[in-house]
């Protein structure tokens, strides 16, 4: 015997759909716009909705298809901050190698 999926109210459904999208489109804008601690805190809003979205097995399953196109904008923005992040890095091993090159001449200068 087939089991009957339980129904989810239209109004609840296009209600999380359009919270879900809204956190994942403003999380992508967020990072392309290099806003990197509102990345971190809509980040940290999605994996809290998505949590409570989890709780609800019938309406994580409907949800999908938005779920997929959130993913794809997560995805996006984690490109993008990595990207951020091996940017400032090379900045700082540049930054770092000139401050050890002037701490070894201030050394140098002191000797003489």
């Amino acid at each position: 015997m087939p089991v009957k999926k339980p129904s989810i109210p239209g109004i609840e459904y296009e209600t999380r759909q359009r919270q879900l999208l809204a956190l994942g489109r403003q999380l992508q804008q967020q990072a392309q716009a290099g806003q990197w601690d509102a990345v971190r805190l809509t980040d940290q809003r999605l994996a809290q909705f998505c949590g409570a979205l989890a709780n609800s097995p019938s309406l994580w399953q409907a949800l999908q298809p938005v779920r997929q196109q959130v993913k794809a904008w997560h995805g996006e923005a984690l490109a993008q901050c990595r990207a951020e992040l091996e940017t400032r890095q090379q900045e700082w091993q540049r930054l770092s190698q000139g401050r050890e090159g002037m701490q070894a001449y201030d050394e140098v200068q002191s000797w003489l």
